[in-house]
């Protein structure tokens, strides 16, 4: 359960710990001290912008917002991109469809697209949506980290896991295919409309910048949204896997939808929340570690990063690109969770990242993994 440092606020206030339930009153005691101590942990660590939730029983109560986007102060409107949490939304859009009879999980991909760079392998017939959710497609993460920058399966599709965001993509162009309309529009209709997101940009417009956390250099340089240095996506271009723009607020809501489950039922609940793939040395607890205390199991359900530690099972995702660290997960089933969008360049956010959950959920099951990255790079 998110503590929210009960113990010194109350203590100073000289009230009764209040009891364990869903949905307990907004902190009205802890927030000044949480606010001055989460300060302290950005202003130290030069963090631009920030934006950090907490949440209790599917409901947002607490939030706090730091530094500037383009100008002005960061606030309640802010949108941040929150990197690969996009791919959340991807999966809770698709088991929607799945749900309305509009999607499946394993009729082969290849009925409705196939990329052209991989049309003359024969393995493309074996793609299906399970294995792209579950991270065991095949593909690479990025078809521009490979030499000759084109998309090739590097295993087979199905065989083990390898965290693939052209996997999230290929699913999604052979679905745009399929309906007619584009990823933004499919998670309009299915999730994010119904569930009262509307701040929410899926595609590249370099031009919106209002009230946007623009990703920063390491020289303190701004960019436009869908660009970094020495490059930019094409305008009105979208993706499933990275970049989507969205505020905290409504990033909640999404939160709270999956953890609630409520899209779909009971048994694609139970199959989602199944963990299938091993993610091996990405795992998010490096049981190697000393003093680590190492989950039941953990790895990916359909499309979901998963911690089973016994007494809590996490539900959620990171985030991770040049100028974004991120990190959104819920405990099922209390529904309680944390959200940490952090904008500055990647390596200079994983001390404070680390901080940050320490002091808002210390048994979170992702503190020992931040910490290995920042005695990693110190």
């Amino acid at each position: 359960m998110i503590r929210f440092l009960l113990a010194l606020p109350l203590a100073l206030a000289g009230c009764a710990t209040p009891s364990a339930g869903p949905g307990p009153s907004p902190l009205p005691v802890a927030e000044p001290v949480l606010h001055g101590q989460i300060d302290a942990i950005l202003t130290k660590g030069g963090i631009t912008t920030a934006g950090i939730g907490v949440m209790r029983g599917g409901r947002l109560v607490f939030e706090h917002y730091h530094g500037d986007a383009g100008g002005t102060p960061a606030n309640p409107d802010t949108r941040f991109d929150v990197a690969s949490i996009t791919k959340t939304v991807a999966a809770e859009t698709y088991l929607r469809m799945v749900a309305a009879g509009q999607a499946e999980l394993d009729t082969p991909l290849s009925r409705y697209w196939v990329d052209p760079d991989v049309q003359g392998d024969p393995r493309h017939r074996l793609l299906t949506a399970r294995m792209i959710l579950t991270h065991r497609s095949g593909l690479p993460n990025w078809r521009l980290f490979r030499a000759d920058r084109k998309l090739a399966f590097e295993r087979n599709p199905g065989s083990g896991y390898g965290y693939s965001g052209e996997g999230i993509e290929y699913l999604w162009r052979a679905m745009e295919r399929r309906h007619g309309a584009s990823f933004p529009v499919l998670a309009d209709r299915y999730l994010l409309r119904p569930i009262g997101v509307t701040s929410a940009t899926l595609t590249v417009d370099r031009a919106d910048r209002v009230n946007v956390a623009l990703g920063v250099d390491e020289q303190g340089k701004r960019y436009d949204p869908g660009c970094r240095p020495g490059f930019c996506w094409p305008e009105g271009q979208w993706s499933a896997a990275g970049g989507m723009l969205i505020t905290l607020r409504d990033y909640a809501k999404v939160m709270a939808a999956i953890s609630d489950g409520g899209g779909y039922g009971i048994g694609l609940r139970r199959e989602r929340n199944r963990i299938v793939t091993d993610r091996g040395g990405e795992s998010v607890v490096d049981c190697t570690q000393p003093r680590v205390i190492c989950p039941k199991r953990q790895g990916y359900g359909l499309g979901f990063d998963m911690v089973d530690m016994g007494g809590r099972r996490t539900i959620g995702h990171e985030g991770g690109d040049w100028s974004q660290l991120t990190i959104a997960y819920s405990d099922l089933p209390s529904r309680d969770g944390l959200i940490i969008f952090l904008n500055v360049p990647m390596r200079r956010g994983i001390a404070p990242m680390r901080d940050l959950i320490a002091l808002l959920d210390p048994d979170s099951p992702y503190a020992a993994r931040f910490e290995k990255w920042a005695r990693e790079g110190s």
